[in-house]
Order: structure tokens, then C-alpha cells, then sequence
């Protein structure tokens, strides 16, 4: 990223006409409630402007390319070039490659470490890397997405009677399609964490809401007979 000295990006946003000063007093006031925000992505989430024109306006001040993510402009599946870890730990997501090019999207207030990380990474698979940002917001928005493609909707369903049964039968289901030895449900602090282990590695598939951890695990006690042979299922 281009790290010449610069105006903070409110002030070089409200120079150029994007947004007002009104709107910058009101994502700083949302910005003491929510301190890890930057800037540019609380005016994204407060929409006081065009989302297109606000984050092609960040990037030239950034010096990058800027887009939109959505379901027209990803076209690749990101775990086909990394991890969804990885993809989480550097804020990125892959979205278009052509002829050994491929194109790929930071968050805005990602660092030249993560960019490096992931640039070395494609380039050991023979891709050349074509970098752009977006709003963070959007970032967590597709990655927390994909955490669950066990179920529809993960750690978000209703209360019905049988969302545990059909929560814990897609967690052991998916498993098996995806050839995993091993599905760990691991009970964290504030939340459920399950990942798969595939060819020895492993792979965070979803977090599920805390207070569902003990019928999670009642359910799997009693539902264990359904669990293929070659597929352990083990609760830290």
C-alpha cells in the first residue's frame, strides 16, 4: 500500500466531495462505541454515500484498486487456493483468476504482511497476484458466510425443537462428504467451535451459539451410531 504521508481518510474524503463533515461527526461518534472500526467501512455501514464510489475513492487515497464483493464479482471458491483460516487471519478473499493471474481482495485496513503472506502463497501455486481492498465489514460479512456452509444459516437458526437434530446431523453429514478423519466440537469461551480434520490438517467449519453446547452434546452422544467408521468425532 502506498504509505506516503497523507490526510486522514475522512478529511481527504470530505475534500474530494464524497461525503460531508456531517457524516464524518457521525462515524466518529459511531466509532467511540465501536473502536476497532475504521472509518471508511462505518460510512460504508452508515450508507451516507454510493458504496461504489466511497470505496474507489478510499482506494485512490490508498493508492490500490477497490470493489464491491458480492455474488456477481466472486467467481473461484476461495478453498480452492487457501484455507478459510487463512483466509480469515489475513482478511482476504480470492475472486476472479484468468491465465495464471489471479485477483484478490483485502480488506482496507489490512498491513504488507498479510498481503506478502498471501502473494507468496499463490505464487506457490503458480499464480500471479492482482491485489484490491473492499470494506472489512464485507470481508467478515462472506468469511462468517462461509463458516456456514454446514448448515443454512449456522449458530443463527430458530428454536425450534429439532434445529439441534438437523444442526448436529448436517455437522457429521458435511463431514463425511468432505472425507474428514476426524470433526472436533470444541467448547471455547463465548461460542462452539467446530472444525474438520482433512489430510491432516484442520479446518474451521463453523461457531455455534454457547448456549447450544449441551444439547450439541447430548445430541451427538445419542446420534454417534451415524458417524462413518473412518470419522471420529471428538469434543475437547
Amino acid at each position: 500500500m502506498d504509505v506516503r504521508k497523507r490526510q486522514p481518510i475522512g478529511v481527504e474524503l470530505v475534500k474530494r466531495g464524497i461525503v460531508k463533515e456531517k457524516d464524518i461527526e457521525q462515524a466518529l461518534q459511531y466509532q467511540k462505541e465501536h473502536p476497532n472500526r475504521k472509518i471508511g467501512d462505518i460510512l460504508y455501514i452508515l450508507n451516507v454515500c454510493d458504496p461504489n464510489i466511497l470505496i474507489e475513492a478510499i482506494a485512490d487515497i490508498l493508492g490500490e484498486k477497490g470493489i464491491i464483493l458480492n455474488s456477481n464479482t466472486i467467481k473461484i471458491k476461495l478453498t480452492d487456493y487457501f484455507s478459510l483460516d487463512v483466509a480469515k487471519k489475513n482478511k482476504v478473499i480470492p475472486f476472479e483468476v484468468t491465465n495464471g493471474r489471479i485477483k484478490v481482495c483485502f480488506a482496507s485496513s489490512v498491513n504488507n504482511s498479510n498481503i506478502n503472506t498471501v502473494r507468496l502463497l499463490l505464487l506457490n501455486k503458480g499464480l500471479v497476484m492482482e491485489n484490491y481492498i473492499t470494506f472489512e465489514s464485507d470481508i467478515d460479512r462472506i468469511l462468517k458466510s462461509m463458516e456456514g456452509e454446514v448448515t443454512t444459516d449456522f449458530g443463527e437458526t430458530t428454536e425450534r425443537t429439532d434445529t439441534i437434530i438437523g444442526l448436529v446431523d448436517s455437522i457429521i453429514k458435511t463431514g463425511m462428504k468432505r472425507r474428514a478423519s476426524d470433526i472436533h466440537i470444541e467448547p471455547m469461551a463465548e461460542e462452539v467451535r467446530v472444525r474438520y480434520r482433512i489430510d491432516g490438517e484442520l479446518f474451521t467449519a463453523a461457531r455455534i451459539k454457547k448456549e447450544k453446547q449441551q444439547q450439541i452434546i447430548r445430541k451427538i452422544k445419542s446420534n454417534f451410531k451415524y458417524a462413518p467408521r473412518k470419522t471420529r468425532i471428538t469434543r475437547w
